[in-house]
């Protein structure tokens, strides 16, 4: 995060049927969250532990259609940022390959890594393995993977239960595009 507040968001009008004090103590516990979906979500800052900002948060709801793909340093690839725990370094991101993209290097990450196709036909070239909408991938941690090609554009909802990388990858040359 940067050493900016984040931004507020008005709270919103109680519901009917929410007594008024259960909607004012309805926010999440602080917490040091990022992407497009905390970035757009922040109702309250809290002082958290070394000066640190933390937010508290309600129910979120982000239409991905309304955000801009960011490219990475690595031709092809762009991902839309929905949520990251800082501390953790956990992420949801929505990401894609354009035909003929891929992670060119044999490799492994520091955490799970979950992803879920919604369009596209994308392969692990060593195995064959091909992601096509509907399919659901699991790479357990440091598990060897790739390299892979993007056969035609692909979309991935890409999920990490902690850190991406070990160390940042040679591919990327922005320490960025490695969180």
């Amino acid at each position: 995060m940067s050493d900016q507040p984040p931004a507020l968001v008005p709270a919103p009008p109680v519901p009917d049927g929410v007594e008024p004090q259960e909607w004012a103590n309805n926010l999440s516990e602080p917490s040091n969250y990022g992407g497009e979906a905390a970035d757009r979500s922040r109702e309250q800052l809290v002082p958290g532990p070394d000066g640190l900002v933390l937010a508290r948060f309600r129910e979120i709801l982000l239409q991905t259609d309304e955000l801009d793909w960011a490219d990475k340093t690595l031709a092809g690839l762009s991902h839309k940022a929905l949520w990251r725990n800082e501390e953790t370094e956990a992420s949801i991101s929505l990401v894609r390959f354009r035909k003929g993209a891929g992670i060119p290097l044999r490799h492994s990450h520091a955490s799970n890594q979950f992803m879920f196709c919604l369009s596209g036909r994308y392969t692990y070239v060593p195995t064959g393995l091909t992601l096509t909408p509907g399919s659901f991938y699991w790479n357990p941690k440091g598990s060897l993977h790739g390299p892979t090609l993007a056969e035609e554009e692909s979309v991935l909802l890409e999920i990490y239960d902690g850190p991406h990388y070990p160390t940042q990858p040679e591919w990327y040359t922005d320490p960025a595009d490695a969180r």
